[in-house]
């Protein structure tokens, strides 16, 4: 199991751990938070981590969070069918398994201080959001969807990840050599996050003239740093390789389309393996 702190802004993973398959994923996100900051970051989760423990640690350590909760929290079915769309609210979770958590870090069982907010999507579902940024002037329920929607990014990372970077095939067997592929592809996912956000070149300031706007195609800047890896490294070959790259990448552009949207097509039979039109690097 892999998992991420991930920087949907600058798309830069902060810290990643690989772990047993048999980790839980909220645990895991336990041990991002020392690598974080709570006075600049917000965390925003999906429908796999929220718990009132999770809830209660992050509020203990002052983290700022959006979770969206999946159809297992009545408080939040019974919002999906109310007239109202924001309210405050407070977690409360008697499973023997949360219980547990909230002894062994010491929390109350019941979490106050939180909101939930209904968001409409244009498929037609609501998705229910529980936050504790409750000051409504600041964080109005248009802003609270826009939070959530930034978290597209963790899948586009972790589709480059597997897709791109083909994580999956590892180069030898023991634990050491998955760690050091794993760590390896982490940094070149960085080292190609931090190369496109350089700027524009040429071409691309052309096609902006133009009104039309572009961003570097991800896979070949992927693609170029792994070709050019080694190399970056060396000091006498650095700015050359850079500069090498810029050259290769400046015709290597995608025109931004914004909103665009497809539709998600239910299999009635799961494949064990998906079949996917793209090639890894």
């Amino acid at each position: 199991m892999s998992s991420f702190a991930y920087d949907v802004c600058n798309e830069l993973v902060l810290d990643s751990i690989i772990e047993r398959k048999n980790s839980s994923e909220p645990e895991l996100a336990v041990r991002h938070l020392s690598k974080l900051n709570p006075e600049t970051d917000i965390l925003v989760f999906d429908r796999g981590y929220p718990s009132l423990w999770l809830f209660g640690l992050l509020k203990e350590k002052g983290f700022k969070f959006c979770f969206r909760l999946n159809s297992l929290w009545k408080d939040g079915v019974n919002l999906k069918d109310s007239l109202e769309n924001d309210i405050d609210w407070a977690a409360k979770d008697p499973s023997k398994n949360t219980l547990k958590k909230v002894k062994e870090y010491g929390l109350p069982n019941k979490i106050d201080g939180l909101r939930l907010v209904t968001i409409k999507l244009s498929s037609g579902e609501t998705e229910v959001l529980a936050v504790n940024l409750t000051d409504r002037d600041k964080y109005g329920v248009n802003d609270l969807k826009e939070l959530y929607h930034l978290r597209w990014g963790v899948e586009e990372g972790y589709k480059s990840f597997k897709r791109v970077l083909c994580i999956e095939y590892f180069t030898g067997k023991t634990v050491l050599a998955i760690k050091q592929d794993y760590y390896a592809r982490v940094c070149m996912m960085n080292m190609a996050s931090m190369l496109k956000s350089q700027g524009l070149y040429e071409k691309g300031k052309e096609l902006e003239r133009k009104g039309q706007k572009v961003q570097p195609n991800k896979t070949q800047v992927l693609a170029k740093v792994k070709d050019f890896f080694i190399d970056l490294f060396n000091s006498n070959k650095t700015a050359k390789c850079l500069k090498a790259m810029l050259r290769i990448l400046q015709k290597c552009f995608d025109i931004v389309r914004p909103d665009r949207s497809f539709p998600r097509h239910e299999m009635k039979t799961r494949r064990r393996h998906k079949i996917v039109n793209s090639r890894g690097i």
